[in-house]
């Protein structure tokens, strides 16, 4: 397990995106698309979230665009 930190939209474009509060629950796995920082660090600017527990995948609401 990797603790990373996730650049993401507003918490209003995450709430239009399908987001609330109670989306991702401490424990949770997901799987994260996006660009890693340029510094090495575990930083990213996500693009896409996917619960594994559903398979739901969200748009994160970044500068990245919207996911496919």
């Amino acid at each position: 397990m990797e603790n990373w930190g996730l650049e993401m939209g507003s918490p209003n474009a995450l709430a239009r995106a399908g987001w609330s509060r109670s989306t991702v629950k401490v424990g949770d796995r997901v799987v994260v698309e996006g660009s890693l920082a340029k510094d090495g660090s575990h930083t990213a600017n996500a693009k896409v979230v996917q619960l594994e527990s559903t398979g739901q995948r969200l748009f994160a609401a970044s500068s990245q665009g919207q996911g496919q």
